[in-house]
């Protein structure tokens, strides 16, 4: 019987980066980071029009943990946004 082998396709995507939730959060965490202050990542040349920076925030924005790292970075946070802990009764 064959043993569990080091490669799991359900945790790559088709370019294969890994499609976990914490390493996404990581990827969007890091963009943001590398973009605070009006600064760029390896993916522009203008932090406006960004495609990894659009994603990075919307990634960020709809977590409690993500959120807190855009305030720490002063990047606004949209009033929708939505609240994952639960809700009101």
């Amino acid at each position: 019987m064959a043993g569990p082998t080091p490669f799991s396709p359900d945790l790559l995507t088709v370019v294969d980066e890994s499609n976990r939730a914490a390493d996404r959060f990581d990827s969007a965490r890091r963009t943001a980071q590398q973009h605070a202050n009006g600064r760029t990542c390896f993916n522009c040349t203008d932090s406006k029009n960004c495609t990894q920076y659009s994603w990075a925030l919307g990634e960020l924005r709809r977590h409690p943990g993500g959120r807190d790292v855009l305030r720490e970075l002063k990047i606004p946070v949209s009033v929708e946004a939505p609240n994952e802990e639960g809700q009101q009764r």
